[in-house]
C-alpha cells in the first residue's frame, strides 16, 4: 500500500493531470465537521489532492451540489430484503452507498458455512463492497432448529479463508453474561477483529457483564435512555432504521443533545426490505431521517461514513481527503441527500438514479441447495386439545420486534382450542424445514388483526423454519403447503385458494429477478394480506421475527414456545 500510495505522488505535487478532478462543490467534511470550497482530485482511485489548481483527464464542474463520501451501512442482513447481493447493490449504489458490513446468519441458518461462503462468492465484483460478518449464533438458540450448527472451529475456518472480516452479531446474550464456554470460544476465534452485539434490554450488571466480552457494537436499543446507557458502558450504538423496527428517531436525540457522539454511533439498517429501498431509500434516507429530527447534518452523515468505518477498523474510508479511498457521491444537499453521482475506488458507478454498470451475477449453486425434503404435513397436527384453564398466546406488538408472553380465556370447540379472529387471537405454527424431522410448533398469536384466511412465510427469523398465521386450520394448511411447493417464499391464503405469492428460490430468502418485480410481488401478498384483516406497512416482514427466540419475550419456534428470559421451553397451558 505505501509503495502504490508512493506512486501516486506526482499527482498530488500536480506534476500531471489526475484522472477525475470534481470542481465548485462543497465538500462535506466529516474529519472536522465542516464545509469546505475546495476541488478534489482523484487518480487511481485514491482522493490524491484537494485545492486550486489541479489539472485532470475528466473535470466536472459540481457547482451547487455538495460531494460526500460514499455511505455506509454498519449492521444490516440482504438476504432481509429478499434480493440476491447483485440485486441489492442494483438498488442501494445509486442512492450513495458503496459499503456495507453485511451478517449473512440468515443464509447460515438455512446453508451452513457453504451458504456464507455462497454470499462472498455472490458479493465479488459488485460495485459495492461488501464486508462480511462470520454468524456468531447459527442457530441463535438451542431451541430453534437450522440446518448445520456453526461452531467456533466453523467461525475459525471463515476467518483463516478471509471469508468474514469480523464477529457477527453475537445474540446468545445470556450465554455471553452466564460464561458458556462455546459462545466465549466463538468470540476468541474471532481474535482482534471487530465483535458486533446484540444486546436488547440489556442494562446494570448483565450489560456491564455483556460488556466484558468485547462485542461492543450493538443495534439493539430501542430508547434515549437505552442508548446512553449504553454509551456511557463502553458501546457503539447502531441506531436502527429497519422496515419493522424504526428506532433511529428515539436515538436522534443522542445526536442532537451532544452531535460529538456521532463519532460512537452509526445508522444501520439491520433489517430492511425491498419495497423500503425503493421507496424510501438506504443510507440516504437515514440521512434525511436524522437531519429531520435536528441532528447536525455533518454529525449525522458521520454517523453514515466515517464512524462504521472506524468501528470495522478500515482504514481511509469514510472521509474525503488526500490518500483516502475514492468512494463519492455527488447530492443536491445533505437534509435531502438527492443523488446525481456515485464513484466507487474513483470509477463512476451510478448517475441519476441507474446503475453505470451491471451488477447482474449468477447466482452461485451453494444458495440454491432446497435441503431434505420435507415429510408428508398432516392437516391434523395444527390441532390443539384444550389442556388448561388459561392459553399461553405470544401477543405482537406493531412496529416492534418485542412481543408479549399473555395468558388468556381460550375459545373450545368439540374440546379443541380453536383461533378467535373476533378478540384478534388466531393459530400460529412453525414447520421445521432443514433436517426432515417433521417437527411442527403450534401456539397462538395476538396483535397480528387477521380476521380470515393466512399468511405464511419461509423468513422467519433467524432459523428461518415455515411460518404461517391462520384464522382456521384449513387456511393455515394451505399456506404451508404452498411454501414448500415454492421452495420458500411469502404467501397469503384464503380455504384452498392461494391469493398471492412471492416465491424466495435462493435459500427460501432470496428472489434473484429486478428488485422492481420482487417488490410488486412482495406488495400484491401484502395487500392480499391488509385484505385479510392485518394492517401496517409490511405485515409480511413482522410475521417473519414471530420466532426469533433471541428477542424478548415469547416467541414461537419448530420446538414450541421459547421465553429465554423465563427459563426457555413453555408450555401451551396454565391452570
Amino acid at each position: 500500500m505505501t509503495s502504490s500510495l508512493r506512486d501516486l505522488l506526482p499527482f498530488a505535487r500536480g506534476e500531471v493531470p489526475s484522472d477525475l478532478v470534481i470542481r465548485g462543490a462543497r465538500v462535506a467534511n466529516v474529519l472536522s465537521l465542516e464545509f469546505e470550497e475546495v476541488d478534489v482530485a482523484v487518480a487511481r482511485g485514491t482522493i490524491v489532492g484537494m485545492g486550486e489548481g489541479f489539472e485532470g483527464r475528466e473535470v466536472l464542474d459540481a457547482r451547487g451540489s455538495v460531494l460526500i463520501p460514499g455511505l455506509l451501512d454498519g449492521h444490516l442482513h440482504i438476504e432481509s430484503s429478499c434480493l440476491t447481493p447483485s440485486r441489492f447493490a442494483e438498488i442501494v449504489v445509486p442512492r450513495g452507498t458503496t459499503g456495507v458490513f453485511a451478517d449473512p446468519h440468515e443464509i447460515a441458518n438455512v446453508l451452513g458455512a457453504a451458504g456464507v461462503r455462497g454470499m462472498a462468492e455472490a458479493s465479488r465484483g459488485l460495485p459495492l463492497d461488501v464486508f462480511l460478518g462470520a454468524p456468531s449464533c447459527v442457530p441463535a438458540s438451542p431451541f430453534e432448529t437450522c440446518r448445520v450448527p456453526l461452531g467456533a472451529a466453523d467461525l475459525a475456518g471463515l476467518f483463516a479463508d478471509g471469508t468474514c472480516q469480523h464477529l457477527g452479531e453475537m445474540m446468545n446474550y445470556p450465554g455471553v453474561v452466564a460464561g458458556d464456554r462455546e459462545v466465549w470460544a466463538k468470540i476468541a476465534a474471532a481474535g482482534d477483529r471487530p465483535l458486533t452485539a446484540h444486546a436488547p434490554g440489556l442494562s446494570g450488571r448483565a450489560l456491564g457483564a455483556y460488556a466484558l466480552s468485547g462485542c461492543d457494537g450493538d443495534h439493539e436499543s430501542t430508547s434515549l435512555e437505552e442508548g446512553r446507557e449504553k454509551l456511557r458502558r463502553g458501546f457503539w450504538v447502531m441506531m436502527r432504521g429497519g422496515s419493522v423496527a424504526p428506532d433511529l428517531e428515539a436515538l436522534a436525540p443522542l445526536l442532537r443533545e451532544d452531535p460529538a457522539r456521532a463519532g460512537r454511533c452509526m445508522g444501520v439498517s439491520d433489517d430492511v426490505d425491498v419495497r423500503t429501498l425503493l421507496e424510501e431509500g438506504h443510507q440516504d434516507a437515514k440521512l434525511r431521517r436524522l437531519c429531520a429530527r435536528g441532528v447536525d447534518p455533518l454529525a449525522a452523515l458521520r454517523c453514515l461514513t466515517l464512524s462504521p468505518a472506524e468501528y470495522f477498523r478500515l482504514p481511509r474510508r469514510g472521509a474525503i481527503a488526500p490518500g483516502w479511498r475514492a468512494d463519492l457521491a455527488l447530492v443536491d444537499s445533505l437534509e435531502t441527500c438527492r443523488v446525481h453521482r456515485v464513484w466507487k475506488d474513483g470509477v463512476l458507478v451510478a448517475r441519476d438514479g441507474r446503475l453505470c454498470v451491471s451488477p447482474d451475477h449468477p447466482v452461485p449453486p451453494a444458495l440454491l441447495d432446497r435441503g431434505e425434503p420435507l415429510p408428508p404435513l398432516d392437516r391434523e397436527r395444527l390441532r390443539v386439545p384444550a389442556a388448561g384453564r388459561l392459553l399461553r398466546v405470544l401477543g405482537a406488538r406493531p412496529g416492534s420486534l418485542l412481543t408479549e408472553n399473555l395468558l388468556l380465556p381460550p375459545r373450545v370447540e368439540e374440546g379443541q382450542v380453536v383461533p378467535d379472529p373476533e378478540r384478534d387471537l388466531v393459530k400460529l405454527a412453525v414447520r421445521e424445514r432443514h433436517t426432515g424431522s417433521g417437527r411442527l410448533g403450534v401456539g397462538f398469536v395476538r396483535g397480528l388483526g387477521l380476521r380470515r384466511g393466512a399468511l405464511g412465510a419461509s423468513v422467519a427469523h433467524d432459523a428461518h423454519n415455515h411460518i404461517a398465521a391462520g384464522a382456521d386450520d384449513r387456511s393455515l394448511f394451505t399456506a404451508l403447503r404452498a411454501l414448500e411447493e415454492l421452495g420458500g417464499g411469502f404467501v397469503a391464503a384464503e380455504g384452498d385458494r392461494i391469493l398471492a405469492a412471492l416465491p424466495l428460490p435462493v435459500g427460501g430468502l432470496m428472489n434473484p429477478g429486478p428488485g422492481e418485480e420482487t417488490a410488486r410481488l412482495l406488495e400484491e401478498v401484502d395487500r392480499a394480506v391488509r385484505g385479510l384483516g392485518v394492517e401496517g406497512l409490511h405485515p409480511c416482514m413482522a410475521l417473519s421475527f414471530l420466532s426469533l427466540s433471541v428477542i424478548p419475550r415469547l416467541k414461537l419456534t419448530d420446538r414450541g414456545y421459547v421465553d429465554l428470559e423465563g427459563g426457555g421451553l413453555l408450555g401451551l397451558f396454565e391452570d
